[in-house]
């Protein structure tokens, strides 16, 4: 009896650390580069560069196709969230934008924004924030659109209690794409703009472009963000339960 208990409990002991690694939870802080020294609600220059903790300088260029307003902005309702995907929580107290806004005789006004890293970054390690997309049935109808061709996991969306529209991600290969997911007449919420949008994105990159096409009237914005690579976690947990087995032979 004794040598059959014995052998029950190696067994269970045994599942239960193999079953381990599927139940943890890792929360991980996001840090989204910071426009400072330019003030809030102020120009941001182009071709500037800006120190990101763990990254290093990065140079922040833009080219508008059609008359807009740029400025460094913070959305109280956006500075401090997290959002949650799987059994990871990713939070953050320091969000702001790049923000633009249109104007102008057309609908939709094209631009776009490069952050370039000074070496290359690991997959998994840059993160984009894009917030504020419109979508409208008047003027004939139109969405504001962001997208990268990078290859990216949508993370979840931060809405800070804001009335806002759900982030509509459009993924593929090599490329993802962002809309606003509900629709209707004027510039009123929740189709006139969408929360903080998180997205990893899943390359090794030496820079990101997001490319726009902005409604007249609709604030956007969009930033990166930094965090350790969060399959580290994973390969140390494994490399435990490994570490556990041996030293039982």
């Amino acid at each position: 009896m004794r040598i059959t208990t014995c052998r029950s409990a190696a067994v269970a002991l045994v599942l239960a650390a193999l079953a381990a690694p599927s139940a943890l939870a890792n929360n991980y802080g996001l840090t989204w580069l910071n426009f400072a020294p330019v003030p809030f609600n102020t120009s941001v220059p182009n071709n500037s560069v800006y120190n990101l903790p763990g990254v290093g300088p990065v140079t922040v260029n833009y080219s508008f196709f059609g008359p807009v307003t740029d400025a460094r902005v913070g959305n109280p309702l956006l500075t401090s969230g997290s959002v949650t995907s799987g059994p990871d929580t990713y939070s953050w107290t320091n969000h702001e934008s790049f923000g633009v806004v249109p104007s102008g005789p057309n609908l939709l006004t094209g631009w776009r924004i490069t952050f370039t890293f000074p070496t290359t970054q690991a997959a998994n390690t840059i993160y984009l924030g894009v917030s504020g997309l419109g979508r409208t049935t008047s003027f004939g109808g139109g969405q504001s659109l962001a997208q990268c061709a990078q290859n990216g996991t949508f993370l979840g969306d931060w809405t800070g209690g804001g009335n806002y529209g759900p982030t509509q991600f459009t993924g593929g290969v090599g490329s993802f794409s962002m809309i606003n997911s509900l629709t209707g007449a004027g510039g009123a919420d929740p189709w006139w703009n969408t929360p903080l949008a998180v997205v990893q994105i899943n390359d090794a990159v030496s820079s990101i472009t997001v490319n726009f096409e902005n409604l007249r009237g609709d604030g956007v914005g969009v930033n990166i963000a930094v965090v350790p690579t969060p399959g580290a976690a994973a390969l140390l947990g494994l490399g435990g339960l490994a570490a556990v087995r041996r030293r039982r032979r």
